[in-house]
C-alpha cells in the first residue's frame, strides 16, 4: 500500500496540470457543499427558534372537528376555530406525557372593533394566560410602549404592525394607558393632522358567535409589543387576556364555572318569596359602602378577585406543546393522536408545519431547494471529474501499458489510480471545506439582516445565520467520498482494459 501511494503522489506531480484541474473541480465543490450545508442548518436551527421556541412549539392540539389544519395563518377566511369541546380530559393527557416539556392552552380567532365614528375593523387575537405565555415561550415579545397586562386583568397588547391599519380604518390612534405619544411612530397622515388626531386607550370587541346573545367588550391597551423575529408574520395577532377573548366570543369563561351554583343556592332561587329576600337587606350584606375606598382601590381588590378562579375552567380552541430535547415531532404526534383516539377525547395533534400553513410548506420548499442544489453541485463536480479522470487515463496508456508490461497487475494500476484521486480529493477536498467553514463565519459576521418575510424564511430568522456542526462535518466528508467513489468507477474500467501490448501503439 506504501508503494501504491509513493507512485501516486509521484504521478500527481508529473502531470501538474490534469491534478490541478481535478483538484480545483473537487475543491469548488466541497465550498459549495459545506456553505450549502450550513446554510440548511442554519435555517432549521432558525426556524426552530423563531416559529418553534418562540411562536408555536412543536406540537398543536385542535378540536377534530376543525376542518384545515392551517389555524394560525389561514388570515383570508377569518373563519372561527372549533371550541375544544372536552378540554379537561385532553389536559389530564398532556399532563401525564414525559415526552411534553411544556404546553400552553389558548385561544386564537378574529374580533370586529366597534367605532361608531367610522367603519368597522378587525383584529386578530390570541387569547392567553399571560404568565403561562412567557413561562412557554420567553423573550418572543418585547413592549415597546407601555407594559404587559397581569394574570387576571383585563388587557391587550397590540402588536406594532397591526397598530397602523387599525389607523387606517379606524381613525384612531392607540395608546397605552398613560402612555405619552411618540409623534415619531405616527402616519404621515396623522402627523399632518395632529392637532385633531384621536388618540385611545382601549378598544371595544363586538361580540362575535352563531347566536346573538354575545355582549361588546371593552379592553384597556395595556401595552404596545414587537415580536422578537418574523414580526410581520406573527404582528397579525395581537395578545389579550383570554377571559375577554372568551367573552367576546361567547366561550365559556372561567368565572362562569367558578359562579356555578351549589344546591342550596340554587333552591334558594327558586324560592317564590324573593321578594321578602331582597326586602329583607339579607343578601346585600357585603355591599361596600366606605365611601372612602377609592376607584384605585376598587379596581385593585377586583383584580385580586379575577384570580381566585382557575383560569384553566374556560374555554379553549387549541393549545401549543413544546417537547423535551430529543423527542421526534413525527413520533409524539402518533401517540398523543393514538392516545386521544384511545381514550375517546375528541382533539388531534399537528405539527407546527401544518398550523402554519404555507409558511411551513415554503420552509421545506426552501430546505428541499437547496438540498437539490446541492445535488446539482455534486452531480456536475462527479460528470467533469470522471470526464477528466477518463481522459488522463488514456492520455497515460502508454505509461500504463509499460507498467503492465513489467509486470504491474490490473489491481495495482487500479488502486494506484484510486489513490492518486483519493489524494486529491483529501487535500482540495479538505481545503474547500475548511474555506467554506471561514465563509460560513464570515457570512455570521457580516450580520446580514432583512425585513423581506420571504428572506425571512430563507434566513430562518431576520438575520442570515449560517451555522456549522459537527454532524454537517461528518455530512461532508461521506458526501466528498460518495463524490469522489462515484468519479472514478468509469475511469478504473478504462485503467483496467489496458493491456502491454498498448505500451507499443502510437497515434
Amino acid at each position: 500500500m506504501g508503494l501504491t501511494f509513493k507512485i501516486a503522489w509521484r504521478n500527481i506531480w508529473r502531470h501538474k496540470g490534469k491534478s490541478l484541474v481535478i483538484g480545483v473541480i473537487l475543491f469548488i465543490g466541497a465550498l459549495l457543499m459545506t456553505v450549502g450545508n450550513g446554510m440548511i442548518s442554519g435555517m432549521e436551527n432558525g426556524l426552530s427558534e423563531n416559529i418553534v421556541n418562540l411562536f408555536t412549539g412543536d406540537i398543536l392540539i385542535i378540536s377534530d372537528e376543525q376542518e384545515k389544519d392551517n389555524i394560525l395563518l389561514d388570515l383570508m377566511t377569518a373563519k372561527p376555530l372549533k371550541v375544544i369541546k372536552n378540554y379537561e380530559a385532553a389536559r389530564e393527557v398532556l399532563e401525564s406525557e414525559e415526552m411534553i416539556a411544556d404546553y400552553l392552552p389558548a385561544a386564537s380567532g378574529l374580533v370586529f372593533l366597534l367605532n361608531p365614528r367610522s367603519e368597522m375593523g378587525s383584529v386578530y387575537l390570541l387569547g392567553v394566560d399571560i404568565d403561562r405565555y412567557q413561562r412557554m415561550f420567553p423573550n418572543s415579545i418585547k413592549i415597546t410602549e407601555g407594559r404587559i397586562f397581569e394574570r387576571g386583568e383585563r388587557g391587550v397588547l397590540i402588536s406594532e404592525f397591526a397598530r397602523k391599519p387599525l389607523y387606517d380604518f379606524m381613525e384612531y390612534w392607540l395608546l397605552p394607558q398613560d402612555g405619552i405619544l411618540d409623534e415619531s411612530k405616527l402616519p404621515e397622515e396623522a402627523k399632518e393632522d395632529l392637532a385633531n388626531l384621536d388618540v385611545r386607550s382601549d378598544i371595544v370587541f363586538m361580540g362575535a358567535s352563531d347566536s346573538n346573545s354575545t355582549i361588546d367588550i371593552r379592553v384597556p391597551v395595556t401595552g404596545i409589543i414587537e415580536y422578537k423575529a418574523l414580526n410581520k408574520i406573527w404582528g397579525y395577532y395581537c395578545l389579550v387576556d383570554i377571559e375577554s377573548f372568551r367573552e367576546a366570543h361567547n366561550y365559556v369563561t372561567g368565572a362562569d364555572r367558578a359562579a356555578e351554583l351549589s344546591p342550596e343556592e340554587e333552591d334558594l332561587l327558586a324560592t317564590e318569596d324573593l321578594e321578602d329576600l331582597f326586602s329583607s337587606g339579607d343578601l346585600f350584606t357585603d355591599v361596600i359602602t366606605d365611601e372612602s375606598i377609592t376607584l384605585d382601590q376598587l379596581r385593585e381588590e377586583t383584580a385580586r378577585e379575577l384570580v381566585d378562579y382557575d383560569l384553566d375552567d374556560g374555554s379553549y380552541n387549541l393549545a401549543f406543546i413544546k417537547l423535551k430535547a430529543g423527542v421526534s415531532t413525527q413520533e409524539a404526534l402518533a401517540k398523543l393522536n393514538r392516545v386521544f383516539r384511545e381514550k375517546g377525547i375528541k382533539v388531534r395533534a399537528i405539527s407546527w408545519k401544518e398550523a402554519v400553513g404555507a409558511i411551513g410548506s415554503m420552509a421545506v420548499m426552501v430546505k428541499a431547494a437547496l438540498n437539490l442544489f446541492i445535488m446539482f453541485i455534486f452531480f456536475v463536480a462527479m460528470i467533469i471529474i470522471m470526464n477528466t479522470l477518463s481522459m488522463a487515463a488514456l492520455e497515460r496508456t502508454s505509461e500504463l501499458a509499460m507498467m503492465r508490461a513489467i509486470g504491474a497487475r490490473k489491481g495495482f494500476l487500479r488502486r494506484m489510480f484510486l489513490a492518486e484521486t483519493s489524494l486529491l480529493s483529501f487535500f482540495f477536498g479538505g481545503l474547500g471545506i475548511a474555506s467554506g467553514i471561514i465563509v460560513i463565519y464570515l457570512i455570521r459576521a457580516a450580520d446580514i439582516s432583512t425585513t423581506n418575510e420571504i428572506l425571512q424564511l430563507l434566513y430562518g430568522g431576520e438575520k442570515l445565520s449560517p451555522l456549522y456542526t459537527s454532524a454537517d462535518f461528518l455530512l461532508g466528508l461521506v458526501e466528498l467520498g460518495i463524490v469522489t467513489f462515484l468519479s472514478v468507477i468509469y475511469p478504473l474500467r478504462v485503467v483496467g482494459k489496458i493491456v502491454p501490448l498498448d505500451a507499443i501503439v502510437r497515434e
